[in-house]
C-alpha cells in the first residue's frame, strides 16, 4: 500500500489548435518513491492553527489530514488524504451537544486556507456555529487541499463567431481533452473508482471515529446536501438532525430544463408587476418574448458587429442568451426587453468577450467521477430531454451528457432512488435558485417524514445566508434547532424584498 498524495502532481491538460491534446505534467518516473511505510487507514495527524480576528488576536484553531481508502472495495487500495479543519465550540457551550459537520457544495472546494487568512472572515463565517457546538469542516476527496488534487484546466478551441455553431466539433474537443485528463492519471497511477460520492460519504464517518463523536449535526448545500443525505442514508444512527439548503437529492445531479426555466417564469411574473417595466414589457410577456426572439433568429439568422468582429445570432447563439448576457435575475428583464426590440449589440458583445475563454475550464477529475457517478436514472433523464423548456434554453446538460461518457463512473440507479428518513431535517431552499431547482426540494420533502421545510420566497441559491440578512428570527431558530432539535421557531417561510431591477435601456 503506498501513499498516494506523495506521488502525484498537478496536471495541465490543454486542447490547442490542432486539436491534440497536451499534457504538461512532470514525468510520472521522475518521482521519487517514498519508503516509509503509509499511514494506515483512519489515521488523523492533527496540528494547531492560528486565526486572525478582526480585534488582532487569534483564533486556536484545529487543521488535520485524514488518511483513507481511496478506494475501499479494494483490498490493496492506496491510501489518500482529505483535508479536516475543526472550530471549537465556545466558551460555556454545553460539551454534550453533537458537533456540526459542514459539507461544501460543488464539487469544488478549494478549502479554507486562503478565507481563514483574512481578518473578520472566521467571525463573519463560522463564529456563531461556534456558539451551537464545535465545527467540522470536511473537504473533498481529490479537490482542493486534499491529496491528491486532480486539478487540471481543460480548453476546447472556440468556434468562430460569424458561423454557425458545430456541436460534433465541441463534442470531439471536449471529450478528446478529457480522455487525457483520465488517461494522464491513471497513468500515475491513481484509481479514479475511489471518487464517488459514497466514498465522500465513509469520509464523514471515518473523521467522525476519529474525532470520537457519537453522534453529528449535519449542514449541508448543493452538492454538500448530496452528500450529507449518503451519509444520512447509509449512517442514520449517528445523525443527531440536519439542516440542507440548494437540495440535490439521489437522482438530481443533472438540472431539470423545466423546473430551472420554472424560475425564470416566476421572475418574469414578478417583473411584469413591476412599475419599472409599466409600457415596456413586451408584448405577451416576457416568457412570450423568449420564444419570439429564439423562434424568429431560427427563421432569420443575422449578424452583429462588436468588439471589432462579426457576430452570427441564430437560434443557437439566442438560445445561450435566454437566461440574460448582463449577469444577475435583476439584469434579465432588460435584457430580454432589448433583444425583444432588436437591439442585440451588448448581447453580440457578450458573445465576443465569451469567446476568449471558450469552453476553458479549471476542474478536477474527482469532480467528474462525483458527478458522473452518481449520474442519472434513465427515466429522468428522458423527461429531461421531452421538456419544452429545451426549445429556449439549448443544450442543457451538454456538459454532464458529453463528459460523462469518457470517465466510466456509475454508481448505479438503485443509488438514485429516494429515500425514506426519520432523521429531524430542516430543508431551506430558495424559489430563485438558479443553480439547484426549488422543484427538488418539493419532490425530496416527502421523504423527510420529520422536517420542517422553510421556502426562502426569492431566495437565491445561498438560501440560507440570504435569508439571515433579512430575518434575525429565523437566524436565532435555526441556530436554536441546530442546538436542541426544536423546530416549533421557525417560520413557514422566509421572504426576501423584491430586487432592485435594471431599468430598460
Amino acid at each position: 500500500m503506498k501513499t498516494i498524495f506523495a506521488l502525484c502532481g498537478t496536471l495541465m491538460l490543454t486542447l490547442g489548435a490542432s486539436a491534440q491534446a497536451r499534457i504538461s505534467a512532470v514525468p510520472a518516473n521522475s518521482f521519487h518513491t517514498a519508503t516509509a511505510k503509509a499511514p494506515e487507514p483512519g489515521t488523523m495527524f492533527i496540528y494547531p492553527e492560528r486565526v486572525p480576528l478582526k480585534d488582532g488576536s487569534f483564533l486556536h484553531a484545529e487543521r488535520a489530514m485524514l488518511f483513507v481508502p481511496l478506494n475501499r472495495s479494494n483490498p490493496d487500495s492506496d491510501v489518500i488524504a482529505v483535508e479536516v479543519y475543526r472550530f471549537k465550540r465556545a466558551a460555556g457551550v454545553d460539551q454534550a451537544r453533537p458537533p456540526i459537520f459542514f459539507l461544501h457544495g460543488g464539487p469544488s472546494f478549494d478549502g479554507l486556507e486562503e478565507s481563514l487568512a483574512e481578518e473578520g472572515y472566521f467571525e463573519e463565517r463560522w463564529q456563531d456555529f461556534t456558539e451551537v457546538s464545535d465545527v467540522v469542516v470536511i473537504s473533498q476527496r481529490g479537490i482542493g487541499p486534499s491529496k491528491p488534487a486532480t486539478t487540471i484546466e481543460v480548453t476546447i478551441p472556440p468556434q468562430a463567431l460569424d458561423q454557425p455553431y458545430s456541436d460534433e466539433i465541441a463534442i470531439a474537443g471536449f471529450q478528446q481533452s478529457l480522455e487525457a485528463e483520465r488517461a494522464a492519471w491513471e497513468g500515475l497511477g491513481v484509481d479514479l473508482q475511489g471518487f464517488t460520492v459514497l466514498e465522500a460519504a465513509e469520509d464523514i464517518e471515518n473523521t467522525r471515529v476519529a474525532l470520537g463523536y457519537d453522534k453529528i449535526v449535519i449542514i449541508g448545500g448543493s452538492f454538500g446536501s448530496h452528500w450529507g443525505m449518503a451519509y444520512m442514508r447509509n449512517y442514520p444512527q449517528y445523525v443527531e438532525r440536519a439542516i440542507l439548503r440548494g437540495m440535490e437529492g439521489p437522482d438530481h445531479t443533472y438540472d431539470h430544463p423545466g423546473h430551472l426555466w420554472n424560475v425564470y417564469k416566476r421572475v418574469a411574473e414578478e417583473a411584469e408587476a413591476s412599475p419599472i417595466f409599466a409600457g415596456k414589457v413586451p408584448e405577451g410577456g416576457f416568457i412570450s418574448a423568449v420564444e419570439r426572439i429564439v423562434a424568429r433568429a431560427d427563421r432569420e439568422p443575422f449578424t452583429v458587429q462588436a468588439m471589432g468582429k462579426e457576430v452570427l445570432i441564430d437560434g443557437e447563439v439566442i438560445r445561450q442568451l435566454t437566461r440574460g448576457y448582463s449577469g444577475g435575475l435583476a439584469n434579465w428583464p432588460a435584457d430580454i426587453i432589448a433583444m425583444d426590440n432588436g437591439d442585440f449589440e451588448r448581447a453580440a458583445m457578450r458573445m465576443a468577450a465569451r469567446q476568449a475563454f471558450s469552453g476553458r475550464n479549471y476542474g478536477t477529475a474527482s469532480y467528474w467521477m462525483l458527478d458522473c457517478g452518481s449520474g442519472i436514472t434513465p427515466e429522468r433523464l428522458a423527461e429531461h430531454d421531452a421538456d419544452p423548456a429545451n426549445n429556449v434554453l439549448g443544450r442543457w446538460n451538454w456538459w454532464y451528457k458529453h463528459g460523462c461518457k469518457v470517465w466510466d463512473s456509475d454508481l448505479g440507479n438503485d443509488f438514485r432512488q429516494n429515500f425514506r428518513t426519520e432523521i429531524p431535517t430542516v430543508i431551506v431552499h430558495g424559489t430563485w435558485d438558479t443553480s439547484t431547482p426549488y422543484e427538488n426540494a418539493t419532490e425530496l420533502v416527502p421523504y423527510f417524514v420529520n422536517s420542517k421545510f422553510i421556502p426562502v420566497v426569492r431566495g437565491p441559491h445561498g438560501a440560507i445566508r440570504a435569508a439571515f440578512g433579512v430575518s434575525e428570527n429565523f437566524k436565532e431558530a435555526l441556530f436554536h434547532f441546530a442546538a436542541t432539535g426544536d423546530m416549533s421557531h421557525l417560520p413557514d417561510q422566509v421572504e426576501l424584498p423584491e430586487p432592485v431591477w435594471t431599468p430598460p435601456q
